[in-house]
């Protein structure tokens, strides 16, 4: 919420259409442990509000034990007096996708103009706010992962906030079949199954992006996570994988306190590009060295 804390009304939903602060979001209290993904960056300050103060109290300590500090919260019909208010289901959204996902887009827009009609695929997208945010983008967006509970908190998202994903269980480790040339868009976050890039590289269009982040060295030295080797990528590797791609966006950088990331833009090489498009390099401003935090990274690691 611009100038002021995020808003989080835990009422009943038929309490919070009938009147609630103008740019406040609804997660019932009795839903709130399954929709934490659903909340902001782990930083973001949250007013968290019930007209019951045991409630609005028990959700903002639900919230504190789960490593948030800046949470205060409020109660009571005269709080909602005191500021505008609107009626119906809201539209706030305090999640947020992927920084480097946002960046993707807009390349995307630049040289597309438009996303809609356009197809994307999240690999290991666990709880689907990546998913989502490309279908509110116009893509027709597939969402795979090896959890059923976590597609199933995927197409939740989805519903809330007015889009379709389709999702599929499948393993892509046992099961790496990309359908060639499919997709305009794939976005990889916080997995890393080194036999499977071959498949992502065929499974993107030409003129297709790939989006790709995951732990680079020395994420386990340092922090001790991923905790197989297999899982942590080596220092200059990502773009390696991609070296005949020209390249949109490279860093490698601490992204967050204990988050030491590759992150890449790569588009695929299509007619119009050069013969040797492996030549391409990002300018000094993208090709960040490893350096401080830029932000808390999204997605779910199976390697945790």
């Amino acid at each position: 919420m611009i100038g002021g804390p995020a808003v989080l009304d835990v009422r009943p939903a038929v309490d919070f259409e009938r009147l609630h602060r103008v740019g406040s979001a609804n997660i019932p209290l009795e839903e709130l442990a399954g929709r934490v993904h659903e909340l902001p960056p782990p930083h973001t300050p949250i007013l968290v509000f019930d007209e019951c103060s045991t409630r609005a109290r028990w959700a903002r300590s639900r919230l504190r034990v789960r490593g948030r500090d800046e949470v205060e919260s409020a109660w009571g019909a005269q709080w909602l007096a005191d500021g505008s208010v609107e009626r119906g289901p809201g539209g706030t959204r305090l999640w947020q996708p992927h920084d480097l996902l946002v960046e993707a887009i807009a390349h995307a827009r630049i040289r597309w103009e438009s996303c809609s009609g356009r197809r994307a695929l999240d690999i290991a997208c666990g709880t689907g706010r990546n998913a989502v945010y490309l279908a509110e983008c116009g893509f027709e967006t597939d969402a795979w992962d090896v959890l059923p509970d976590a597609l199933e908190r995927c197409r939740n998202l989805a519903g809330r906030f007015g889009t379709t994903v389709h999702t599929r269980l499948v393993d892509v480790e046992t099961d790496p079949a990309i359908e060639p040339a499919a997709f305009d868009l794939i976005c990889v976050f916080c997995y890393l199954h080194r036999p499977l890039i071959p498949f992502i590289q065929r499974g993107v269009r030409p003129g297709g992006l790939l989006v790709y982040e995951t732990f680079v060295e020395p994420q386990r030295a340092r922090f001790g996570k991923p905790r197989r080797a297999a899982f942590e990528l080596r220092r200059g590797e990502l773009r390696s994988h991609f070296e005949d791609w020209p390249i949109v966006a490279y860093r490698e950088h601490l992204s967050a306190p204990r988050r030491f990331v590759a992150s890449l833009i790569a588009r695929k090489p299509d007619r119009a590009d050069p013969a040797k498009p492996g030549i391409s390099r990002p300018s000094a401003a993208l090709a960040q060295p490893l350096g401080r935090a830029r932000g808390e990274t999204d997605g779910r690691n199976p390697s945790r």
